[in-house]
């Protein structure tokens, strides 16, 4: 039996592909299988339009209708039936010894049925060839959520090795709000999907992590998320978000309840700051009420009092990312 299904989601970038196909199929760990979304209805990909040979390891489906990354994330998720799963996107790519690293405890740590997931750290950088090996770390659901949202634990949510069964379970990448958008036209790609789906993980088993850069992120402003300047996308899912959250945290003592949600608030109010970042520095200003108010509103709603110095916090960071926006 296949132990791995990658799954490669593709739209119309046929050079990055072949790189990301080759970085899976230069991998140390040899027991996996390829599958390929391409959502680029008006060309259609095969193994000669790539310049690779014919591979019984590699299955291609040419969608007859764009689906939308979501939608082409979890069709190669259902089409899977290995035990365990990940993702990878055309414009990113693997070290070679990723599979190896990440299977390692999956197969022979005691009580690995336990472990639900296991991720490497990542890089906006090229990959280095010789990545220094790190010890194992091994995160219940508290001690993962905390690391996690706080950004101690770096690690790419769909760039993981995901057990299938409880990935198919909790629906693959969910609809969290409004879609980003690409000249009007809806891309099906989610805000904050990508920080839900280790939430809803976590509530399955222990997580798996090590600190080395074994995945490369493009981060460029071409892709959807990084160029978007309506932070109001991101407000779409943060309601949505926190259910989840508060729902999965409700057997955690209060404590522990209270750090990781307010973790997932700071989460919140930066972005909303980094999107405005990106804004033109005069409509910005013009702006400024409205974002004050949301602030405000922020405090209101997802906290039981108002903190008034967590407000002037707010709007202080608020100030500074208007003045270092563009002009």
């Amino acid at each position: 039996m296949t132990e791995i299904t990658v799954g490669i989601i593709t739209y119309n970038r046929p050079a990055l592909l072949k790189r990301a196909i080759n970085s899976v199929l230069n991998q140390s760990y040899k027991n996996f299988k390829i599958i390929i979304g391409n959502d680029f209805p008006h060309k259609k990909i095969s193994f000669k339009t790539l310049g690779i040979k014919n591979n019984k390891r590699i299955e291609i489906f040419n969608h007859k209708k764009n689906l939308g990354e979501r939608n082409n994330m979890n069709f190669l998720l259902n089409k899977s039936n290995s035990k365990w799963f990940i993702w990878l996107a055309d414009d990113d790519y693997f070290h070679k010894d990723l599979l190896k690293r990440l299977i390692k405890p999956l197969i022979y740590k005691k009580n690995s049925e336990k472990i639900i997931a296991s991720y490497s750290n990542y890089s906006r950088l090229k990959l280095k060839k010789n990545v220094a090996k790190t010890g194992y770390k091994f995160f219940d659901k508290s001690l993962f959520l905390e690391g996690f949202l706080s950004k101690k634990i770096r690690l790419i949510s769909v760039f993981g090795l995901i057990k299938t069964k409880v990935l198919k379970k909790i629906g693959g990448i969910h609809i969290t709000g409004q879609s980003f958008k690409t000249n009007s036209k809806i891309t099906h790609h989610y805000p904050y999907c990508d920080i839900l789906l280790p939430i809803l993980l976590s509530n399955y088993g222990i997580v798996s992590w090590i600190d080395e850069r074994l995945v490369f992120l493009n981060t460029d402003l071409n892709s959807v998320s990084s160029n978007t300047k309506d932070y109001n996308i991101y407000k779409s899912a943060e309601k949505y978000l926190l259910k989840n959250l508060k729902l999965i945290t409700s057997d955690l003592n209060h404590q522990n309840k209270i750090r990781i949600q307010n973790a997932l608030l700071k989460l919140f109010v930066l972005t909303r700051l980094n999107v405005i970042q990106k804004n033109n520095f005069f409509r910005n200003i013009i702006n400024l009420p409205k974002y004050f108010l949301d602030l405000v509103i922020f405090e209101a709603q997802y906290q039981k009092k108002m903190r008034t110095l967590s407000i002037l916090n707010n709007t202080f960071l608020l100030i500074k990312s208007i003045y270092r926006s563009k002009l």
